[in-house]
């Protein structure tokens, strides 16, 4: 017979203050940016938002966008943390320790990230491709969060295994898809330059990872 296994939670409490500031930061972007929030939330199936955005100026720094990316690093890093948990993936015995190593990590991931992205772009001159592209990729980031915190919520406090792995399965499951819509709308950019894209999905996809690896494992 087989036997539920229990993931022991030590508290929630700084979970929920976390989770708070994430729904603050949703609720102010909806608030002040009421037409953008709800054409970002149609993403999924629309790519109105992209077309009607991707020109503004400025385009990847304005105030819209830096709030959300802050919620995609603490949906993230919460979401890391479950697959942490969940695998018995554990970096230090305290989980508010082991939270605050996974926030680093992910924090230095889209540094890495950004940097390589930019020398990559002035190197080849590519600037307004880069910054198109990382734009894409933090609207779909954005919605991406929007789908994953509600489940998040109702991981943290069902406190279940089945559930987590539900999130996780369905959590990738939308990443590959966002990834399918990247390239399929955007097909004439991605062929017309193939060169340059694999040269993307290696350094700004693979690399920040290795280069996280060897700080790490030294």
């Amino acid at each position: 017979m087989n036997e539920a296994i229990e993931r022991i939670v030590s508290s929630n409490d700084w979970i929920t203050i976390i989770l708070l500031i994430i729904i603050s930061l949703i609720i102010n972007n909806k608030i002040r940016y009421t037409a953008r929030f709800q054409s970002l939330q149609s993403l999924l199936y629309s790519n109105s938002y992209i077309n009607n955005y991707s020109k503004s100026t400025p385009l990847l720094f304005n105030t819209f966008n830096t709030i959300f990316i802050i919620i995609v690093i603490l949906v993230f890093s919460l979401l890391l943390f479950t697959v942490a948990s969940q695998f018995n993936l554990i970096l230090v015995q305290e989980n508010k320790s082991q939270f605050l190593l996974i926030i680093v990590g992910v924090l230095v991931f889209f540094v890495i990230r950004f940097i390589i992205g930019y020398l990559l772009a002035f190197l080849f001159e590519k600037e307004k491709e880069q910054h198109y592209i990382t734009f894409v990729k933090i609207s779909y980031l954005s919605n991406f969060s929007l789908f994953i915190i509600p489940l998040l919520i109702i991981d943290f406090y069902t406190n279940s295994v089945i559930f987590s792995k539900i999130l996780i399965i369905t959590a990738v499951l939308l990443l590959l898809y966002y990834y399918y819509l990247q390239i399929k709308n955007n097909q004439k950019l991605v062929f017309s330059k193939m060169f340059y894209f694999i040269l993307y999905l290696c350094a700004l996809e693979i690399s920040p990872f290795i280069i996280i690896y060897k700080l790490i494992i030294k």
